[in-house]
């Protein structure tokens, strides 16, 4: 039986309108079952359907669902996990007729077309969940620009969006040429309220007198704070006062996080401590949904949380079939009155992102690479019809394609009478990697720069471009720390300190930042224990896992834009000159680097993953005949081994 929220959508006939459709409602009222209906008419006609989640593990539970219930037909699943290391895809491309990826992967398909251009036709729906993430500052231009494409290839596709949380659905709707439909039906209504504290020291005291009638009856609790150190000591506060409580952030593993989340579901755990993390996609209500903290941190400092995090976070209260009504608890300041609105739902408008320079930029090379604009006019035409200039905003398209041809990511080439752009070496590199075009400067002024370099100065090179991700945060007092651990280092970098922000372009806690990112992971060639690193710096597991994955996704970079640079060096060599096709000192110096961040191995023990045929297994063998280096090896004995 449909909810009146279903019921409403499917009357009004909106998913056989043949438009566009942004659907806002609630979270829990079924807009996924929606979804699913769409991509169901999609497949009885014959066509295909796309399902962006906004996270892979969404994306893989998504898929092992529908693989139930779309039994006789394919259900492939495209994320950051498959397509590397040979691991093949369960479905491929092709034979799936329904794609679940996120948008990342959706991404990569549209700026390699011609090699998907067997299914990209034949696409029916693009369901995009969380669509509010167009006005996210890190993914916002990638999905519009993702979205812009896969339109131009396809003009019959239709987008279907679906959030709980639009200021500015009308606007969006029209952007897309399509219609737009609220419905503010909930599973179960929402009681908010606000409680305050006179002194920090009150808050944990307020938030106990909050959770105890829930816990009194059986109910469950999710208490969202402003960082993950705070979410475990909360948990542990909670703990020591009688209560089930558990912690729920990023820096934990999938498999962590993954236990966490079946405890709670399975209500062995009654109180969740979590980071906004939690907010996206995942289906965990409770009883109770708690803003322990009402400000975030948005990179520079802590700001007041919007209206549309907040119910984001809010739309977790009430279990379907067990609340009658799901509670919201605010803690505030007694001093504080500026949070009443929150309750009023009066979300705030999501804004492009796509003109802002760098993203323009990333988004002018994509569109040259993909070969989908040729020319300064094609591009004009492009980005006029962008959500960016749909809301008045300001963009300097002919400004930026200048910039780009000056810094050698574009070039003019004269035809008949037309004058066509082209992305250079260096600008094909930043989109076959992904990333920005800045990274790619910043990486090819550091080569450039030092002839002779450390593997300690790439890493700290690498860890400080645009694209390195997480950021580890730093506290005042690891300064000293840092300062006397980095003067240990073999460094040609900071052989003059003083111009070490100019070189890498970061300075103040991004700098801080980056120098213990590189510590951290240096100490993790050393001593080959995650656990152990990140004991010591204070850091988590998981956050040095996806540094290392981020780090090694710049360092292939590295190895192609060294790759040119030799090219380049060797065509200006005379006749003459011996040209050699061996690989230069910087080249093995990047892939050295590659090896111990991916092996967890010292400079000289990595050396040996240089030899081919040689991996991880083998070297592992080799070391424990206390065979540790290149030179070792030479003077082994074959039959000792």
């Amino acid at each position: 039986m449909l909810n009146p929220a279903q019921q409403s959508v499917m009357d009004h006939g909106l998913l056989e309108s043949g438009f566009s459709v942004i659907l806002q409602m609630p979270t829990g009222s079924g807009k996924t079952w929606l979804a699913k209906q769409a991509l169901l008419d999609s497949l009885k006609r014959g066509l295909r359907g796309i399902y962006l989640a906004p996270l892979k593990a969404l994306a893989e539970e998504l898929s092992e669902q529908w693989k139930t219930e779309f039994e006789d037909s394919h259900i492939g699943v495209f994320t950051g996990d498959y397509g590397k290391n040979g691991q093949k895809y369960p479905v491929s491309f092709s034979n799936s007729q329904i794609l679940i990826m996120t948008p990342e992967r959706l991404d990569a398909c549209t700026r390699r077309w011609r090699s998907h251009w067997s299914w990209i036709p034949e696409i029916d729906w693009i369901v995009v969940d969380e669509i509010h993430l167009l006005g996210d500052s890190n993914r916002g231009a990638r999905l519009e620009g993702t979205l812009s494409r896969i339109r131009r290839l396809n003009p019959f596709c239709r987008i279907l969006g679906l959030s709980a949380t639009l200021g500015n659905r009308g606007e969006l709707a029209d952007w897309l040429e399509g219609v737009e439909f609220c419905h503010e039906w909930r599973p179960v209504p929402l009681e908010w309220k606000e409680l305050h504290y006179s002194k920090a020291n009150d808050k944990v005291n307020v938030l106990l007198k909050a959770l105890k009638p829930i816990q009194e009856s059986q109910g469950q609790s999710i208490v969202f704070v402003q960082s993950r150190r705070r979410s475990e000591h909360l948990a542990s506060v909670l703990r020591e006062e009688g209560f089930l409580a558990k912690h729920h952030h990023a820096g934990l593993t999938l498999s962590k996080r993954s236990e966490t989340e079946k405890s709670f579901r399975n209500k062995e755990t009654k109180i969740l401590i979590a980071t906004g993390t939690l907010e996206m996609g995942i289906n965990l209500p409770a009883r109770q949904v708690v803003l322990y903290d009402l400000h975030g941190f948005n990179g520079i400092g802590f700001t007041p949380l919007t209206v549309n995090t907040v119910w984001q976070r809010a739309g977790r209260a009430g279990r379907p079939g067990f609340d009658e009504q799901g509670e919201v608890v605010l803690l505030t300041p007694s001093w504080d009155r500026s949070t009443n609105h929150y309750a009023l739902s009066r979300f705030e408008s999501i804004r492009s992102k796509i003109s802002e320079p760098h993203t323009l930029a990333e988004q002018i090379l994509t569109e040259v690479y993909a070969g989908l604009a040729r020319t300064a006019n094609e591009l004009e035409k492009v980005f006029s019809t962008s959500l960016a200039v749909f809301q008045k905003q300001p963009m300097s398209v002919t400004e930026t394609i200048q910039d780009m041809i000056d810094s050698g990511m574009l070039k003019e080439e004269k035809k008949e009478t037309k004058t066509l752009l082209k992305a250079t070496s260096l600008g094909r590199i930043a989109c076959r990697h992904h990333l920005q075009p800045q990274t790619i400067l910043r990486l090819k002024t550091f080569l450039e720069a030092f002839q002779v370099f450390t593997e300690f100065d790439l890493l700290i090179a690498a860890v400080s471009s645009p694209d390195c991700q997480p950021i580890l945060c730093v506290d005042y007092e690891e300064i000293e720390k840092l300062s006397e651990e980095i003067s240990q280092q073999s460094s040609v970098l900071f052989q003059n300190p003083s111009r070490v922000p100019e070189i890498l372009k970061v300075d103040g806690k991004r700098l801080l930042s980056s120098l213990k990112g590189a510590l951290v992971l240096w100490r993790w060639t050393v001593f080959g224990d995650i656990e152990l690193v990140a004991e010591e710096d204070g850091c988590y597991p998981f956050e040095i896992y996806l540094l290392i994955e981020s780090v090694d996704r710049l360092l292939l970079a590295a190895c192609s834009i060294q790759k040119m640079l030799d090219q380049q060096e060797n065509m200006t060599k005379s006749e003459t000159d011996a040209v050699t096709n061996e690989a230069s000192p910087s080249m093995i110096r990047i892939e050295l680097l590659r090896q111990m961040l991916l092996t967890g191995l010292e400079k000289e023990q990595a050396s040996l993953t240089l030899i081919n045929g040689l991996g991880t297994t083998m070297i592992t063998r080799l070391l424990e005949f206390d065979i540790n280096n290149l030179n070792d090896l030479k003077e082994a004995n074959p039959v000792h081994l």
